[in-house]
């Protein structure tokens, strides 16, 4: 029975080296009874704790501007500076949240006074195209041009979008400004999870990932009064033209920190981003051939998803080569980065790392899963639970603040027990349960309290899924890769959302007709249209009434439905879960420089670690007694440069 004591190891424990060590021992083993213990155990191992691989530092010749000016930025700003930067960046993910919160209630609305509710799940689609196409993008201004131009590209483009959708005159126009909005909404949320690896140790790393997000613990409750009020005493043009004023002016501190940073770096000579001025050499840092090939490669493949109607719109003209040349493109891009590029968008090395692997995947499974019934379940709410706007909203936002609530839960266990992979399973089973218990509850004779308590399970099981999962494939990459590997992270989210929100959008423009007709055929064909395309349609019909009746379990039969993939997708998710490596945080080399949360550097062999004992939050002393208050620096060879210049 040693593979049972394996398989413990493998999830709650044991060191890489040791495991290596075991293996080493058993080959020397000789009787044939000896020998397949080892070969059944090293199998097991292979599948479920398979070897954890960091990719090595890029050399400066080939590192990206960006990620260099950070590194020598770090090395120049104090803990003051630190604290002042990071509090200003959550300024603006508090207004960026309070505004995801608001404008999806509005997107229903709009849609209806233009006719046509039933592409909301359309809409969502064209958004994550978008997020598939942004990331990689941001991804590269962050390397290349730095990151303070990345984050005000995001704030300028963000306020365009919403001033076009504010301006909205018909539903073309209403589309077209979600190009600019989504990408600048991405942009800067993107910036924030850049940032959070660019300041943060790995073993404090999942404390800064969920930091921007620990907002919607009470941000939800607050978007409630503001959606209500909009929509009760003005239009949803204005919900929308509110935040082309509030997020450009909650964004100057950060920028003007950022920009401060940036022009004390350059005063003392520092080169990065020097390769913008040159435009032969920047053209190339962008890998632009990689961009098109992943980005378009993505776009064209899950747009011909989204236009698919029916079995036969697979052989129509605009669809059939779209699914052709897209996945053409994305087999292509692995084989150009491995060759050609001088500045790869990420190594091949990295690229077929089996955490990033298997991380990209299991994170695409899950919003798969999620989006497969969330874009309907506000229309679903006020249908068939009778609730007002506000009590629709609040009741929507329970997963969200289960979610980011599990998350610090979560946070705190991996910074003390320094493993990723036990929490990642665990959220697994508790993910699933949840997914049973709404599909149980998700019927109108059961009361708004069970179905409440079913989705904060469900939420729970979130916040231990996504959040880990990144810090496990940061872990893995060096920090000229993090950006990368995060925006491929990110883009796999995209993808399941796509592929979710395009079987949701087709079961609800194909079934939900056919139901109505069933259940209630006292309506007209010109009623239907009305009820499939807008959300105030069925309102109309008194609660109770037995037109009203009809119209829920009508409604009802649909959305159960969209559950049953979910359910089939998690119980995937809990297998590949399973296979992730059980990453040792305290192990691995802390790939940030400078003045950062945690230790920037790993101690030397048999030093005992200062933070081993510290909250993550803990500012560490610097051993330069003459600058009070620093943090811990790094000793490369950079600051040292920066420090024989502060004192010339």
């Amino acid at each position: 029975m040693k593979w049972i004591g394996t398989f413990k190891n493998c999830l709650v424990g044991g060191s890489q080296q040791q495991t290596h060590d075991a293996e080493e021992r058993g080959s020397t083993c000789g009787s044939n009874s000896v020998k397949a213990a080892p070969t059944e155990t090293t199998l097991i191992k292979k599948i479920f704790n398979p070897t954890i691989v960091q990719q090595k530092d890029t050399c400066v010749d080939n590192a990206l501007g960006g990620s260099q000016e950070m590194e020598q930025i770090t090395s120049l700003w104090n803990k003051t500076d630190l604290w002042m930067a990071w509090a200003s960046m959550l300024l603006v993910a508090v207004a960026v949240a309070l505004e995801v919160q608001t404008v999806s209630v509005y997107s229903t609305f709009a849609t209806s006074d233009f006719d046509q509710m039933s592409l909301l799940s359309a809409l969502s689609v064209v958004k994550a195209v978008m997020y598939i196409a942004t990331r990689p993008v941001m991804a590269k201004f962050a390397d290349v041009l730095g990151r303070f131009e990345s984050i005000l590209m995001s704030v300028v483009l963000f306020t365009i979008g919403f001033i076009m959708l504010a301006a909205s005159p018909n539903i073309g126009t209403y589309f077209a400004a979600h190009i600019f909005y989504v990408f600048g909404q991405v942009g800067i949320q993107f910036m924030e999870q850049v940032f959070a690896a660019d300041t943060s140790d790995l073993k404090n790393r999942m404390f800064f990932v969920i930091l921007p997000n620990i907002c919607y613990l009470f941000v939800p409750w607050c978007s409630a009064p503001i959606t209500n009020a909009i929509i009760k005493h003005s239009t949803w043009h204005w919900g929308y033209g509110m935040w082309c004023i509030i997020v450009p002016v909650v964004s100057i501190p950060v920028l003007t920190i950022m920009f401060r940073h940036k022009m004390k770096a350059r005063a003392l000579g520092m080169q990065c981003g020097k390769s913008v001025r040159n435009m032969k050499e920047t053209l190339l840092q962008f890998d632009l051939v990689g961009l098109i090939l992943f980005t378009g490669g993505l776009c064209l493949l899950f747009l011909a998803v989204t236009l698919v109607k029916s079995s036969k719109s697979w052989t129509q003209p605009h669809v059939l080569p779209m699914i052709i040349i897209g996945p053409i493109l994305l087999l292509l891009f692995p084989i150009w980065e491995k060759t050609y590029p001088k500045y790869p968008f990420l190594p091949f090395s990295a690229m077929k790392d089996r955490t990033l692997i298997t991380g990209c995947i299991f994170v695409g499974l899950y919003s798969l899963a999620f989006y497969i019934y969330y874009p309907y379940y506000y229309p679903w709410l006020l249908v068939c639970k009778g609730l007002s706007v506000t009590a629709a909203t609040n009741t929507s936002v329970t997963f969200t603040v289960a979610s980011t609530a599990a998350s610090i839960g979560a946070a705190a266990l991996i910074r003390y027990t320094k493993r990723i992979k036990p929490i990642i399973v665990a959220g697994g089973f508790v993910y699933i349960l949840g997914l049973g218990l709404t599909y149980h509850y998700r019927q109108p004779d059961h009361s708004l309290a069970q179905f409440i308590a079913a989705q904060a399970v469900e939420g729970v099981g979130s916040g231990m899924l996504q959040s880990p999962t990144l810090v496990l494939i940061q872990s893995v990459v060096n920090h000229n890769q993090v950006v990368s590997a995060t925006a491929i992270f990110y883009s796999s989210i995209s993808v399941g959302t796509v592929i979710g929100d395009a079987i949701s959008g087709s079961m609800y423009r194909q079934s939900y007709p056919k139901q109505l007709t069933e259940y209630a055929p006292f309506l007209s064909e010109a009623d239907i249209h009305k009820m499939v395309n807008d959300v105030r349609a069925p309102l109309k019909y008194a609660w109770g009434s037995p037109e009203r009746v009809a119209v829920i379990e009508a409604f009802n039969h649909v959305y159960r439905k969209m559950l049953y993939g979910p359910l089939v997708v998690a119980g995937v998710m809990i297998l590949i879960s399973f296979t992730m490596p059980n990453v040792d945080l305290d192990e691995l080399e802390q790939r940030v420089k400078g003045v950062v949360f945690g230790k920037s550097d790993k101690p030397a062999d048999g030093e005992k670690n200062p933070v081993s004992n510290q909250c993550p939050c803990d500012i560490l002393p610097t051993d330069n007694s003459s600058q009070d208050g620093d943090f811990e620096k790094s000793e490369s060879v950079v600051s040292k440069t920066i420090h024989n210049e502060q004192k010339i």
